[in-house]
C-alpha cells in the first residue's frame, strides 16, 4: 500500500514521454519497455538488442530505487499480474563471476533478495528485491534506452520469404553495392571488431550495410544502414556473446540461411551485394546448391574468412566451395590472425571481379587457363587460394604467367611460395591494359593429390557487364 501511494505521488513526473513509443515509460531520462512475452534470460535480452525498434536497447537498467520502485508498479499493469518478476538486466556468467549490467554501465546500486543460486537476475513486483533465475526460467521483461542517443541503426527486420524476381527485372549494374557482414557467434569479440576495424576507410565506399551476427540458439534480424558510422556503432554494440550460441560442437552453422534470408530483404538492394562471411562452425548440410542459385540471381560475391578450428558442424568444405561458385575467395587461418587474414579478401580498393577460375591442380605441370579480356586500363587486383583445407602443406611454388596475346614477350611473371601466404589465400597488384591476355599456371607440388585452387581478377571501378560464374 505505501508503495502504491508513493508512486501516485510521482506518476506525473513521466506523464509526457520522450520516449519513442507512446505506450513506453520515461523514467529519470531513460525510457522503459514493457514486454508481456514470457521468455528465458537470453532470449529477452536478444528481444531488447534487435526487435525493440529505438535506438541502443538493452534489457533493463535499473540505476536506483526509485527507478526500481516505478518498475514494479507499472510491470504490475502492464503483465497483468499482482505476483512474479520480469527480468533486468543484470546478469553473470557463472557464480563466482561479479554481476554486470547489460548496457556496460557501472553497478552502482543493487536490491538483491535472498534466492541467488542463479546467474540471472529478475525483479519482484511485490517486494522490488532482485533474485536469481536459471537459464531455461522464462519471465516477463522489460527493456530500456535512452531516448536522447542518435540512433545508431535502422530497426532490423526479418523479412519473409518471397519468390525470386529474374535478373533481368531487377538486377543492374551499379557504381556502388551493399556489403554483409556476418561472423559466428562462436568467435571471440575482438576477432569480429579487429576483422571489420582492419581497414575502416576502405569500407566507406559501399552504399549501404547489413550487420548480421548467426549461430545463436534464436535466430536474430539482420540489422541494415546506409551509413558507416551507423553500421560500426551497431557491430561494436552487438558483438559475440557466449551466452547466446549453441553451446555444443554437433549443432551446424546457420551461415547459410543467413545468406537467404539476406537475399530476401526489402529493405536494402541486394543487386551486385559483395558478402563477407567470418566462419567458425561449419553448417551440416552439405548441399549448397539453393545458396548459390539465390546468389547469382542478384549478381552477387561471396568472400569467407574461416578457422582452421572449428566449433562444431560437420561440412569442412561447404563454405570454401561457396565463394568458388560465387566469384570469391576463402581465406581458412587461426582465429587471433583474422585481421591479417582480411588483408587479401577484395573488399576493399578493387572489389569487382573480372575474371575467375577454379583450377583443380596436383603434382608438376603446366596447366592454360581461359584467355582474360580486360576492360580498361588501370590497376588490378589478382588473388589465389592454392588449396581448400589449412595449413598448406604440400605446395613447393608456382608462377603465374599473364601474357598478352598480340605481344608474346610482354610478360607478367607472378612467383608464389609458401611463404608468400597468409592463411591459404595471397594477392597482389598489376597494372594491365585493355586487351586479351593469356594466362599459364606452371605448379610444383610434392604429391598427386588433388587441389581445389581459386584464381580471381578484381577491379577498382565495376565493369560495363557482370562477370559470369565459374564452376
Amino acid at each position: 500500500m505505501l508503495l502504491q501511494l508513493f508512486l501516485s505521488l510521482f506518476l506525473a513526473s513521466y506523464a509526457k514521454s520522450a520516449c519513442f513509443d507512446g505506450r513506453d515509460k520515461e523514467i529519470k531520462g531513460l525510457c522503459f519497455t514493457f514486454v508481456p512475452q514470457q521468455m528465458t534470460f537470453n532470449d529477452a535480452r536478444n528481444w531488447c538488442h534487435h526487435q525493440n525498434p529505438v535506438t541502443s536497447s538493452f534489457l533493463a537498467y535499473v540505476p536506483d530505487q526509485y527507478t526500481s520502485n516505478f518498475l514494479a508498479y507499472d510491470a504490475r499493469t502492464a503483465f497483468e499480474t499482482k505476483n512474479g518478476n520480469f527480468w533486468i538486466g543484470l546478469s553473470r556468467n557463472r557464480s563466482s563471476s561479479p554481476f554486470v549490467w547489460d548496457n556496460g554501465r557501472p553497478v552502482t546500486y543493487t536490491n538483491l533478495g535472498t534466492q541467488l543460486g542463479q546467474n540471472n537476475l529478475a525483479q519482484s513486483v511485490v517486494n522490488t528485491k532482485w533474485n536469481a533465475f536459471g537459464e531455461n526460467d522464462k519471465n516477463f521483461f522489460v527493456c530500456s534506452y535512452d531516448p536522447a542517443a542518435p540512433p545508431t541503426f535502422s530497426p532490423p527486420v526479418i523479412t519473409s520469404t518471397r519468390e525470386p524476381r529474374t535478373e533481368d527485372s531487377f538486377c543492374k549494374r551499379t557504381d556502388r553495392v551493399t556489403l554483409l557482414f556476418a561472423f559466428s557467434n562462436d568467435f571471440n569479440s575482438q576477432t569480429v571488431r579487429q576483422s571489420w576495424d582492419r581497414k575502416t576507410l576502405n569500407l566507406a565506399q559501399y552504399s549501404g550495410y547489413a550487420i548480421a551476427r548467426f549461430d545463436v540458439r534464436v535466430a536474430e534480424s539482420i540489422a541494415y544502414f546506409t551509413d558507416y558510422r551507423s553500421a560500426t556503432a551497431y557491430l561494436h554494440s552487438h558483438l559475440p556473446d557466449p551466452r547466446l550460441g549453441f553451446g555444443d560442437k554437433t549443432t551446424g552453422s546457420d551461415s547459410l540461411q543467413v545468406i537467404e534470408k539476406f537475399y530476401n530483404n526489402n529493405d536494402i538492394p541486394t543487386c551486385g551485394s559483395i558478402i563477407l562471411i567470418l566462419s567458425k562452425r561449419h553448417p551440416n548440410n552439405a548441399d549448397i546448391s539453393k545458396t548459390v542459385s539465390l546468389v547469382r540471381q542478384h549478381h552477387g560475391i561471396i568472400h569467407a574468412v574461416c578457422s582452421v578450428a572449428p566449433s562444431g558442424g560437420t561440412q569442412s568444405k561447404a563454405m570454401y566451395n561457396l565463394t568458388s561458385k560465387t566469384n570469391g575467395v576463402c581465406n581458412i587461418g587461426e582465429d587471433g590472425d583474422f585481421d591479417e587474414l582480411m588483408d587479401y579478401i577484395p573488399i576493399y580498393d578493387a572489389p569487382y571481379p573480372i575474371y575467375c577460375a577454379n583450377p583443380v591442380l596436383s603434382g608438376q605441370n603446366i596447366t592454360e587457363l581461359p584467355q582474360m579480356n580486360i576492360p580498361f586500363s588501370n590497376e588490378y587486383w589478382v588473388a589465389l587460394t592454392i588449396q581448400d583445407h589449412a595449413p598448406i602443406d604440400s605446395i613447393r611454388s608456382l608462377h603465374f604467367f599473364i601474357t598478352k596475346t598480340n605481344d608474346k614477350y610482354s610478360i607478367i611473371d607472378w612467383q608464389v611460395y609458401p611463404a608468400s601466404f597468409n592463411g591459404i589465400l595471397t594477392g597482389n597488384g598489376f597494372t594491365l591494359s585493355p586487351v586479351t591476355y593469356s594466362m599459364e599456371l606452371q605448379y610444383d607440388y610434392t604429391n598427386e593429390a588433388e587441389e581445389a585452387t581459386q584464381f580471381r581478377v578484381y577491379s577498382i571501378s565495376p565493369p560495363q557487364d557482370w562477370l559470369p560464374y565459374c564452376d
